[in-house]
């Protein structure tokens, strides 16, 4: 029989179970690209019946994961064709080869959501929001402090669900279980979660705290922007991104008295 991995670390009920096992072994390659898999082979290597192995293999369809063929089993896709913004996939790919490329491109993608949606909940700044976004804060300072993991990702959890749904805007609302997988993804256990940099990450969600609760929303995308770049240098290595160079101002013309000599130029 094949294992389906730690009770303790996968979802409950056989479908489920089934479902997260066989996505893991598509993300990370165990069942390749263009492979056949038969559905009698999945039934009789983890041990369940027919109708759970039709179920799991219909969810990893509708994830663009697998192809079924009449009388020809089921194929593996290429990775273009899979929900890539799924957080199921996300939480599979994570733990996969190109974990690495992955947390590159969710990062791209929360660099250009999340100052946003700064930008919008500033100007929203609700007195409760802001009161939510100080106490996520406040767990993440007290969770670091006696590095305890489970509860420095649950309240940085907190924090960004909180400053996502804040805009209140319908298209955000829909990226809010992509952008928390991203999360969850950078915590992968196959990461260290407390760095040297955590401190000043902390301070980076102040920022953002402090400029939504001044309703100043440049402030807070110029913040929520720097806490991404941040992030990104902390996960994936690299210098940090320097500030953008201010455009030169336009020059006046030269006077003649003023205008140095042909030799001197």
């Amino acid at each position: 029989m094949t294992s389906f991995g730690s009770p303790g670390a996968r979802p409950n009920g056989l479908h489920a179970r089934l479902l997260d096992a066989l996505g893991r072994r598509i993300a990370q390659g165990d069942l390749p690209v263009g492979s056949v898999i038969s559905p009698d082979r999945i039934g009789a290597d983890y041990e369940v019946s027919r109708s759970v192995v039709r179920e799991a293999l219909r969810a990893l369809e509708i994830l663009g994961m697998v192809r079924p063929r009449h009388k020809a089993g089921t194929t593996i896709r290429p990775q273009s064709s899979w929900a890539l913004l799924d957080p199921q996939v996300i939480a599979w790919r994570a733990d996969g080869p190109d974990a690495d490329v992955q947390l590159g491109e969710l990062m791209a993608l929360r660099e250009a959501v999340e100052p946003a949606a700064a930008r919008i909940t500033a100007r929203q700044g609700a007195e409760p929001l802001v009161t939510g976004l100080h106490e996520a804060l406040t767990g993440m300072r007290e969770a670091y402090l006696h590095r305890n993991r489970g509860a420095f990702i649950e309240a940085d959890t907190a924090f960004h669900r909180i400053m996502l749904e804040g805009a209140a805007n319908a298209v955000f609302s829909q990226l809010v279980q992509t952008l928390l997988a991203t999360l969850h993804a950078r915590y992968s256990d196959r990461r260290q979660l407390f760095t040297d940099d955590t401190a000043a990450s902390l301070e980076h969600h102040e920022r953002v705290v402090l400029a939504i609760a001044a309703h100043d929303p440049e402030a807070a995308a110029a913040a929520a922007l720097a806490l991404v770049r941040a992030t990104g240098v902390e996960v994936l290595g690299g210098a940090p991104p320097s500030a953008p160079t201010p455009p030169a101002p336009p020059a006046s013309p030269a006077s003649p008295a003023s205008a140095a000599p042909p030799s001197e130029r």
